[in-house]
């Protein structure tokens, strides 16, 4: 387990929510298909997670009754721009390919099974643009690219190979090649219902846009036999999101920031969610710069079931940022 990933599990034990093999912590529904129950305790969790996140703030941020939720101090930083890496300390992806008739295909984890990439390094931008004290833009975009080379050491059902749509089974001992492609840019806005020079809370909305794609061939040794699958999680469509967060000024230098991001949404025959939390510690070390460290954990879940695919997809993204940031 990375070091990153084992010290947030040891520190607040969360082994049970962001670690698992197989169908461990899944459960067959009605369909037969593998339900994370693990993300069902997240989600079931999610009002009284806002709900504290609200209380905590509130608490930090309480005022006088003849006090305004806004000062004339002007803002700090009304522009503000980051980029640097998000250094993903751990992957965790399941995915299951299934028959569009009935569920048949295998459970698959594909750092486990296939050897995709447990970490990676990427790019990201984040940043937001203040209208006034109370109204402003924000985006993010980074996407990642990994690959995975491996052995079968079972046989591993890919949909359904009597399906006249498609499917196959990779036979133990193949050589399995495997791809994913995942793409993300996000745009929000955000009210800041409190905004004092020593703290701010805000609410927003967003759209959230990913691309993904998995990829899996494999190669028989008998007889040189190649089969090619792939899986898209739905088309390239902007998925509607809820916001909460905040900042706390420590110094004149230093402040925290924190924030969570989610969607829980079904779309025809695709229904999805997506988790997203930061917390950040900025130094502004010169009069329009600044530097940045952080942590970000992302959970996104997803399932197909039209005419032509079917299947299921579950990701945890642990990660360390560091960035330098631009302000004015």
């Amino acid at each position: 387990m990375p070091w990153l990933t084992r010290t947030i599990h040891e520190l607040f034990g969360l082994k049970e929510i962001f670690s698992f093999t197989g169908c461990r912590n899944y459960k067959v529904t009605d369909s037969g298909y593998c339900r994370n129950m693990a993300s069902d305790r997240i989600i079931q969790s999610l009002p009284t997670l806002v709900l504290a996140s609200v209380l905590i703030l509130v608490s930090f941020s309480k005022v006088r009754a003849n006090d305004d939720r806004y000062d004339e101090f002007p803002s700090a930083e009304r522009f503000n721009f980051r980029i640097g890496g998000f250094l993903i300390d751990s992957f965790d992806t399941t995915v299951r390919f299934d028959s569009t008739q009935f569920p048949l295909g295998s459970l698959i984890d594909l750092e486990d099974n296939f050897d995709v990439d447990s970490s990676e390094s990427v790019l990201r931008i984040d940043g937001f643009y203040r209208f006034n004290h109370r109204h402003r833009i924000d985006w993010t975009y980074y996407r990642s690219r990994r690959k995975g080379s491996s052995v079968a050491t079972q046989d591993y059902i890919i949909g359904d190979p009597d399906d006249p749509l498609g499917g196959f089974i990779i036979p133990r001992d193949s050589n399995v090649q495997t791809v994913w492609n995942f793409d993300l840019l996000k745009i929000g806005y955000a009210w800041s219902f409190l905004n004092k020079r020593r703290y701010e809370m805000f609410i927003g909305t967003g759209l959230s846009i990913r691309e993904l794609e998995i990829e899996i061939a494999y190669q028989s040794g008998l007889g040189g036999i190649f089969q090619f699958d792939s899986f898209e999680a739905g088309p390239t469509i902007p998925l509607p999101t809820a916001v909460i967060g905040g900042r706390w000024n420590f110094t004149e230098k230093w402040q925290g920031i924190f924030r969570y991001e989610f969607f829980l949404l079904e779309v025809g025959n695709y229904k999805g969610s997506q988790q997203d939390f930061q917390l950040l510690l900025e130094h502004s070390t010169f009069k329009h710069v600044g530097f940045g460290v952080g942590i970000n954990t992302v959970h996104i879940n997803l399932r197909a079931r039209d005419d032509t695919l079917r299947g299921e997809f579950d990701s945890r993204i642990l990660g360390l940022l560091g960035y330098t940031k631009v302000y004015f």
